[in-house]
C-alpha cells in the first residue's frame, strides 16, 4: 500500500489487494493516457478494478489501450471491460466470441462483463459462456436486473423469482461476481419509488463476496454501506470513488454514516 499523507488520523482500516469484499469497481473516465497515470498514483489504494466501458474499449487505439493496462497493471488495478462488445461478439456467433475472448486474454484484460439484461439468451448458453471465459482464466461478472437503457418497469413485470434462480445458476456456473445493475431499481426513479425489497429478496440469500451493487447516488451507496457494511463491493463512476471510500470509513457523503461505520 502507499504511504498515507496523514498515517495518524484514525481511518478505518482496510484489507490489502486483492480483496474479494470492500472493491471499489470504477468505471474508467474517457480520457485516458497520462490522466489514469494521475487518478492512480493518488488513488491506487482504493481502485480495485478499473473498468472500461464496452464502446470505450472498442474505440480506442490499440496503442492507448496498451498503455491503460500497462498503468493499471503497475498499480496494482485489475482490468475489466464492459458488456457491450460481448454483445457485438455474440451477434457474430461463436467463432466471433471465441475470438474475442482469445483477443481478450491476450492483451492481459482481468475481467469481463456478461449481461443478461441487454440481450435475450438462454441462460444454459450464458453459462456455457461463463464456463468458456472462466476456463481462459478470465473473471466473468454477470450483469442482472430488470431494466436495460432506462426501460419503464412496473412492478406486476417483475420477475423476481426468475431472477435470484439465474442469479444462483451464474454462480454455479463459476461467476465471479454478480452486479446488480441500478437502473429501475434505484437510478431513474423517485426516492419514494426505490425498490428496496427486491434488492432485499436477491441479495440476502449470497455472500457478500458473490455480488457487487451498482451505487452512483451518494444517498443509494450510504444507504447500502448502512445495511451490508462497509465491505460491501460496489461500482461507481471514478469521480465519486472519493465519496464511496468516505461512506465505506464512516466520514459522509451522507449524515446517517458519520462516526457510525466500525469493524472489530
Amino acid at each position: 500500500m502507499t504511504e498515507s499523507s496523514f498515517p495518524n488520523l484514525p481511518f478505518l482500516g482496510r484489507e490489502k489487494k486483492p480483496r474479494e469484499t470492500g472493491i471499489n469497481y470504477v468505471r474508467a473516465p474517457v480520457l485516458v493516457g497520462q490522466c489514469i497515470d494521475d487518478y492512480l498514483q493518488a488513488y491506487s489504494d482504493i481502485v480495485d478494478i478499473f473498468k472500461l466501458s464496452g464502446k470505450q474499449a472498442g474505440q480506442m487505439s490499440r496503442s492507448s489501450l496498451l498503455r491503460f493496462l500497462e498503468t493499471c497493471k503497475s498499480n496494482d488495478v485489475m482490468i475489466s471491460i464492459g458488456n457491450p462488445l460481448m454483445d457485438m461478439a455474440l451477434n457474430g456467433g461463436r467463432k466471433i466470441v471465441d475470438d474475442y475472448l482469445d483477443r481478450v486474454v491476450d492483451y492481459g484484460v482481468d475481467i469481463i462483463e456478461i449481461s443478461s439484461i441487454a440481450r435475450s439468451a438462454d441462460d444454459d448458453d450464458i453459462c456455457r459462456l461463463i464456463d468458456v471465459a472462466s476456463k481462459r482464466g478470465l473473471k466473468v461478472i454477470n450483469e442482472v436486473g430488470i431494466a436495460f437503457a432506462h426501460s419503464e418497469v412496473q412492478d406486476n413485470m417483475i420477475f423476481s423469482e426468475r431472477l435470484g434462480r439465474q442469479i444462483q445458476r451464474f454462480l454455479d456456473a463459476g461467476s465471479w461476481k454478480i452486479l446488480l445493475e441500478s437502473e429501475g431499481i434505484t437510478e431513474n426513479l423517485e426516492r419514494d419509488k426505490f425498490r428496496w425489497q427486491l434488492i432485499d429478496r436477491l441479495l440476502s440469500p449470497l455472500a457478500l463476496s458473490q455480488f457487487m451493487v451498482e451505487a452512483d447516488d451518494q444517498d443509494v451507496l450510504s444507504k447500502y454501506i448502512e445495511i451490508y457494511g462497509p465491505n460491501i463491493n460496489m461500482m461507481v463512476d471514478y469521480s465519486r470513488v472519493l465519496k464511496m471510500e468516505d461512506a465505506r470509513t464512516g466520514h459522509g457523503p451522507s449524515q446517517s454514516l458519520w462516526g457510525k461505520v466500525v469493524k472489530y
